[in-house]
């Protein structure tokens, strides 16, 4: 009898279930690690602020954590992907991809139909979370992915065609970002958000098909690798403060904070829903110990470890210099800052260097404190949108909360020097934005890639002169850039000018400067910050 062969056929996927979610997002942040400096690479701006590729991967790293325990059903799951991102977004980028991903997570079900669906509703997300949206960013991406996933869907396609047509879609109109936005033709790039929401949607398709969709690398200039730093042996013995996000339900903290306290010192433990900030002092090979102590309770959401010998002064001595009182909370980049703010009662997040605080940090910064009036001061542009979803929060907690449009440390500076805790809380923050909005800012930077400008062309190490957030100058000097930027600035009208010195200005850079503003500018107010910021040598503030 002649053999017969069986054939094996696969009933085509038609439902997003626990597993494909799980796999998606696991994908999609992998995904996203590997692409992060191409992604970097990509925006259009040549100062170190090339970021959008490292919000993305925070922010799905952020949603991947809802999915360490195992939910009910897709619908919970979901919901508790979508608030993960919006609390874990970072900058700008992050957080309309986490508005995107909130919306489609909430309309998520199991067939194609819906999940073109979901789609949709996320496109329209990503829009409504930007005040001005502009054509040949993310936002025309994510249009076109839910408008293609939308017709395949009415020819009976199945799960995994519509994801792969949706993926194909988002890239062609990728493609075409720079006819339609002129800042990314002249720099020759695609938009950055944009590739990240194709790699996003690469993911699923890979998932569900099994293969990864080709697509050309747009990298140009990548800006390193994505990684934490590996601490020598010999620092295992160095003294440090750990802060760990959790997320977990229980009415008593009271085992957390026996084990933890087990473990080091100084333990404090702040929640708000399920979620649970833990603080501890410990040593540098003990940190695992603490995140251990909170593991079998739930999830491991952040963890953030820095040696105690950077906080002279802790924010548990800001967090005392305030309890009771209205709190002022500022973001920085600066050791100096930091100290400084910190010292004048101010509670800072301290933040390294091209990056931007999550929502959950802020809300656990201040969570937990007497006081019940907050003032944040975000400064810089990338800030404001997950300032002003912290603020949603802790409204809800009870807090009455403004949100100080600060668009540099100087402006910060300005605010915190007109408060004045003894006004109506209106009148103080009233005071406080019109100090910072009253506050000229300017900055220096280098260039990290070859690239046509406002101000003309640069290339890579160049000095960037930047007014208001837009470049006015370009030099091959660090003084003639400084000085290019301070002779727009110094109009008649200035009286007082604030330098913010980084970490690479010496007493020499300081000096000379100085001697150049008293000849050309003796009637003017100077006062120098250390600020010790990386990457920006100085940061101005005329008032």
């Amino acid at each position: 009898m002649a053999e017969q062969k069986s054939q094996i056929t696969h009933a085509p996927i038609t439902e997003i279930t626990l597993p494909i979610l799980h796999s998606w997002l696991i994908q999609a942040q992998g995904a996203l690690r590997v692409a992060r400096a191409e992604i970097d690479a990509l925006n259009v701006f040549p100062v170190p602020d090339g970021d959008t590729g490292t919000n993305l991967y925070l922010t799905v790293e952020a949603a991947c954590t809802a999915l360490s325990e195992p939910a009910d059903d897709l619908a919970q799951a979901a919901h508790w992907v979508g608030k993960a991102a919006i609390l874990g977004a970072r900058g700008n980028s992050g957080v309309i991809f986490s508005a995107l991903l909130r919306d489609l997570m909430s309309e998520l079900a199991t067939s194609p139909e819906n999940f073109a669906q979901a789609l949709s509703h996320g496109a329209r997300g990503a829009y409504q979370a930007v005040a001005i949206p502009l054509e040949g960013t993310i936002l025309t991406v994510a249009a076109r992915a839910a408008q293609e996933a939308s017709l395949v869907t009415a020819q009976g396609a199945d799960l995994a065609k519509v994801a792969s047509a949706a993926a194909d879609a988002a890239y062609t109109s990728l493609l075409h970002t720079p006819e339609l936005l002129a800042v990314l033709r002249d720099a020759g790039v695609v938009d950055a958000g944009g590739r990240g929401l194709v790699v996003v949607l690469d993911a699923l398709v890979t998932v569900l098909t099994g293969e990864t969709p080709r697509r050309v690398e747009h990298a140009v200039q990548p800006l390193g690798e994505f990684a934490p730093a590996v601490l020598p042996h010999e620092f295992d013995n160095t003294a440090v403060e750990c802060e760990v996000m959790y997320d977990f339900e229980a009415a008593d903290k009271a085992p957390l904070q026996e084990a933890l306290e087990g473990v080091g010192t100084s333990v404090m433990i702040a929640g708000i829903d399920s979620l649970w900030k833990v603080h501890v002092h410990a040593t540098l090979n003990r940190v695992s110990d603490c995140i251990n102590a909170g593991l079998e309770r739930g999830v491991v959401r952040q963890v953030s470890v820095v040696p105690l010998e950077l906080h002279s002064i802790s924010q548990e001595r800001a967090q005392a210099q305030t309890r009771g009182s209205r709190i002022l909370l500022a973001v920085t980049h600066g050791e100096g800052v930091r100290r400084l703010l910190e010292s004048l009662g101010v509670i800072c997040i301290a933040t390294p260097a091209r990056q931007q605080p999550s929502a959950a940090e802020i809300i656990s910064a201040i969570s937990g404190n007497e006081a019940k009036e907050v003032v944040i001061l975000p400064a810089d542009r990338d800030t404001h949108p997950v300032a002003d979803i912290a603020a949603s929060y802790l409204r809800s907690m009870g807090y009455r909360v403004s949100v100080v449009p600060s668009r540099a440390i100087t402006q910060s500076l300005a605010a915190v020097a007109i408060h004045d805790p003894a006004l109506d809380f209106d009148q103080d923050v009233v005071a406080m934005t019109r100090a910072a909005g009253a506050t000229h800012y300017g900055a220096i930077t280098q260039a990290t890639r070859d690239v046509l400008t406002m101000a003309g062309a640069c290339k890579t190490g160049d000095y960037l002169g930047l007014i208001d957030g837009e470049i006015s100058a370009i030099d091959t000097d660090l003084a003639a850039s400084s000085k290019s930027v301070l002779r727009r600035m110094l109009a008649p009208g200035a009286e007082l000018l604030t330098i913010v010195t980084g970490a690479e200005v010496t007493d020499v850079h300081i000096e000379s400067l100085l001697a150049w503003i008293k000849t050309g500018y003796p009637l003017i107010e100077c006062e120098f910050v250390s600020g010790e910021q990386p990457l920006w040598p100085f940061i101005f503030g005329v008032e």
